[in-house]
């Protein structure tokens, strides 16, 4: 009997740490900014974004998303709607084939323009990236985002990021393979090409001392 009550009072008590810490979590995810000052409200969204996204806090960050927000990637990829940036963020980060190993940012607004009830905003994200095998780039990547008020909270209802396309470490490391492999193609043409010319020699050289004899 005695041992039963333990049992009960242990998984009770379990019980409240655990709802404790499910009511926290949650608290934190659907706690919005309702500053009502436009300007005063783009600086705390801008800290909640980038201090969720660099602590890798998904479900803090979506909440901050406008239900029918549209982002486009640096990769030109376009997510609609807060669950298809999860996808996005877990195929890149955390999932079986995730390519990205570590990602950190640290946006400076260049400028903004805010009209009421919504505002837009355009600067670097000084973004950094580490890949799996273990390669380092930091893209300084431009970006704008659009940002309006749902009710008595901002959301983010667009956000676009863009690299330069014509000088990108990514580009930078394409071009040493390329010229890489076309030092290894090269290389293994001559080989071949020495070697035809030397069998082709080589076999005048026998017909014509078969013939001299």
């Amino acid at each position: 009997m005695q041992h039963n009550r333990l049992h009960r009072r242990a998984w009770l008590i379990l019980a409240i740490v655990l709802f404790g810490t499910i009511s926290i979590a949650h608290g934190q995810v659907t706690q919005g900014v309702t500053e009502p000052d436009a300007l005063k409200a783009i600086n705390l969204l801008r800290t909640e974004l980038v201090d969720s996204f660099n602590k890798g806090d998904v479900n803090r960050l979506l909440s901050h998303l406008d239900p029918d927000v549209v982002v486009t990637w640096q990769n030109g990829e376009v997510c609609r709607g807060p669950q298809a940036v999860k996808a996005y963020h877990e195929r890149m980060m955390s999932g079986p084939n995730h390519i990205v190993a570590k990602l950190s940012t640290n946006p400076v607004v260049d400028d903004r323009h805010v009209y009421g009830d919504w505002a837009v905003s355009w600067g670097n994200l000084h973004d950094d990236y580490e890949l799996n095998d273990g390669s380092k780039f930091k893209f300084d990547s431009r970006f704008t985002a659009t940002i309006a008020r749902r009710g008595n909270e901002w959301k983010v209802t667009s956000f676009h990021a863009s690299v330069n396309a014509f000088d990108n470490p990514i580009l930078s490391v394409a071009e040493r393979k390329a010229a890489t492999w076309v030092g290894v193609v090269g290389a293994v043409a001559g080989l071949v090409v020495g070697g035809a010319i030397g069998w082709t020699m080589g076999g005048r050289k026998k017909s014509v001392s078969e013939a001299a004899t």
